[in-house]
């Protein structure tokens, strides 16, 4: 009895690394193709799936203002999207628009000690915004400051 179960067992472990070899190929086979049918399935349908954030602003005619440094801590916010009016709409209109939120917004949007840039280019009041746009807001002042 010791004598079979040894052999049937020697010949399972001879056995396991063809078994193991086969199992390898037939998992690298199998990912192969199941691979091609995802990356194809996913192709055709990436067009209406996945926007980029920017478009998917531009087409709710949306604007993302982010804030950094004192602005974030004085409003207690980081982001946040904002509608924007169709035809020429500039950066001090949107200004406007966050001023009529109350005091706190209003001090802390000083023109005297705000920086704004917008898509990566720093801007002035009269600049216009486009749909899609990231604006960056944040102030000179030290968080520390009184």
């Amino acid at each position: 009895m010791q004598d079979i179960s040894s052999i049937f067992f020697s010949g399972t472990i001879e056995t396991s690394d063809v078994l193991i070899t086969g199992v390898r190929d037939f998992v690298r086979r199998a990912s192969f193709f199941v691979g091609n049918g995802l990356s194809n399935l996913l192709g055709r349908t990436s067009k209406t799936l996945f926007i980029s954030p920017s478009a998917s602003l531009a087409s709710r005619h949306e604007v993302a203002i982010m804030y950094f440094g004192r602005t974030s801590e004085s409003l207690m916010m980081t982001s946040e999207r904002m509608v924007i009016p169709s035809g020429r709409y500039t950066l001090g209109q949107l200004l406007c628009s966050l001023y009529k939120r109350g005091e706190r917004w209003v001090d802390e949007l000083d023109d005297s000690h705000l920086m704004c840039v917008v898509n990566g280019r720093e801007a002035r009041l009269f600049d216009t915004i486009q749909p899609g746009a990231v604006i960056c807001l944040t102030s000179r002042k030290s968080i520390f400051e009184a």
